[in-house]
């Protein structure tokens, strides 16, 4: 559906002039402008603000929303103008002589209201006010309802509508493939569909959907309805959303390539995508990824982030659009956002949602909002903190999905109960009734097995994905604790490395790297020595130094 969000989107991305555009309005810059201009709305349906400061600190000039204009000129207060209340726009060029015959231009903007009022803005010459005067005349010829939108919405909170033809794409794709739905790709489905939020009645929709793959609508029907139900401005971001999951299912079930990907080539135009939104996709889930399986140090983090954000940047697509459903690691939307609070980073999102441009890398806690940076050289990362809320969110997921599978599978039960008791039921009907179950029952097992590996992941960052040998060396020559010396060596081993020193060179380095290990009981005991040892502190930190001199 396209309003006049989309169009003043548009239309002011061509403006000339510092206009800075949602969803790239800096924090610092949007946080000035609503406090300047007093703001009276949702910082998140801001649409473009045009800066009329020297210095370009957007505390002067105008705010456009999509149903609104509030100017803000030098010494004067705010004026809120709604669209609804607007006659029109004049650009008015005004020539005048000095008494040598010089000619002087000067030019403003007029806004006419219906009521016979009009309002003069003549301080902003910075701002391009003859193309602001044609966008907004256009506007209000060309649509009858201005309403506020925000420009980012996590998909959860959408309708249901456009919820159920979302998932109905994602099951058009398992299909695709081989005419059904296996138990794999049914626990990613079920996984989408809590992340997504959807009502009993809805899941009840989709589990019919998927029983009868004969009656299944088309992928360009269902991309329709998406695109009905898609709020104003957001139609673009819902397609790259869209394009990840399938991307994120697709990979994390066949580890197969986009450009070997069928059912997403075939359908390139119908989801208006191209090779470099599909790499901006494949981009945030290997990045996910990574940062989950402490591939990442935190240099790595800041810089995979700076890439992804470049590359978002230079299509023309926000960022925080891979992330609308949430993370491919299990978080959803509403986790990620709660994530950033528990880090004491909530502002970014309680000012302006996902509409900055900062996306959601930030929610995920992988940007330097406060600054990527080791905790006084004690060798605790500050990405494993992230990683460590990413993944209590990934297991409330998953105990989240199941709880939910629970519930279904009781109805399919009550389903199966009646049809035995039923003179009538066929013996199709009863084996139809059986695949079910025993789908759900996979399926449950698989959710099950990713919640049990997140614990794992979890138990595993309480110990040092690389050793400081000397340290360990200093914290346990005492007679009582020498015991764990050879304990703690046994879940490393001597590895050599890749990594980028201070002047951004790659050298190789020789460490000691954590093993391999699924047993979460025997990492919680490693987790406990270390921290028994008191590895972790600053003063061990020191002894480590100190050890590593003398030796």
């Amino acid at each position: 559906m396209s309003g006049v969000n989309q169009y003043l989107k548009e239309e002011f991305a061509k403006m000339k002039g510092k206009v800075w555009l949602t969803p790239d309005i800096p924090e610092k810059k949007l946080s000035n402008a609503v406090n300047a201009f007093k703001y009276n709305g949702d910082p998140s349906t801001i649409i473009a603000i045009l800066d009329n400061t020297t210095l370009r600190s957007a505390k002067e000039g105008f705010i456009v929303s999509g149903s609104k204009l509030v100017c803000k000129e030098v010494f004067e207060s705010p004026i809120e103008l709604l669209f609804e209340d607007i006659e029109s726009f004049e650009y008015i060029e005004n020539i005048t002589q000095n008494s040598k015959g010089k000619e002087k231009k000067s030019s403003f903007l007029k806004v006419n209201k219906k009521d016979g009022s009009a309002h003069d803005f003549k301080y902003n010459a910075l701002v391009d006010t003859e193309a602001l005067a044609r966008i907004l005349n256009d506007a209000l010829k060309g649509f009858e309802n201005y309403e506020e939108q925000s420009q980012l919405e996590p998909i959860e909170n959408l309708s249901e509508e456009l919820k159920l033809a979302y998932l109905k794409v994602i099951v058009n794709m398992a299909f695709d493939d081989d005419g059904e739905v296996d138990e794999n790709e049914f626990s990613e489905i079920l996984q989408l569909i809590t992340r997504l939020n959807l009502k009993p009645e809805s899941r009840n929709e989709v589990r019919l959907y998927i029983a009868t793959p004969e009656d299944v609508l088309s992928t360009e029907e269902l991309v329709n309805i998406l695109n009905k139900h898609s709020p104003d401005g957001m139609q673009q971001s819902l397609h790259v959303s869209l394009v990840k999951d399938l991307l994120s299912i697709h990979s994390s079930l066949t580890q197969g390539q986009a450009k070997e990907f069928e059912f997403l080539q075939k359908n390139k135009k119908l989801f208006s995508i191209g090779d470099q939104e599909i790499e901006l996709a494949q981009m945030a889930i290997e990045n996910d990824r990574k940062i989950l399986d402490r591939k990442y140090d935190d240099k790595a983090i800041a810089r995979s982030v700076k890439e992804l954000s470049a590359k978002a940047g230079a299509i023309g697509v926000p960022l925080g659009a891979v992330y609308l459903s949430g993370s491919v690691m299990g978080l959803s939307a509403a986790g990620m956002t709660s994530g950033l609070a528990t880090l004491g980073m909530g502002g970014v999102l309680g000012l302006s949602s996902m509409a900055t441009g900062i996306g959601a890398a930030v929610i995920l806690g992988v940007v330097a909002y406060k600054g990527i940076r080791h905790l006084s050289n004690t060798g605790v990362e500050e990405g494993d903190k992230r990683r460590e809320i990413m993944l209590q969110e990934v297991i409330r997921q998953s105990q989240k999905t199941i709880s939910m599978v629970i519930e279904d599978i009781n109805l399919l039960t009550k389903e199966l109960s009646e049809a035995l008791a039923s003179e009538h039921v066929t013996k199709e009907r009863l084996d139809q009734l059986g695949q079910k179950f025993k789908q759900y029952v996979q399926a449950t097992k698989l959710i099950n097995n990713k919640a049990e590996k997140a614990e794992v992941h979890k138990a595993r960052l309480k110990s040092p994905e690389i050793l400081d040998v000397n340290r360990l060396r200093a914290l346990t020559k005492e007679h009582d604790k020498k015991r764990y010396f050879d304990l703690v060596m046994s879940f490393y081993q001597e590895v050599t490395i890749k990594e980028e020193n201070s002047d951004g060179q790659i050298e190789e380095k020789t460490v000691w790297k954590m093993i391999g290990c699924d047993n979460t009981r025997e990492l919680e005991e490693l987790g406990g020595v270390f921290e028994m040892l008191g590895y972790s502190s600053t003063q061990s930190a020191i002894k480590g130094k100190l050890q590593g001199f003398m030796s």
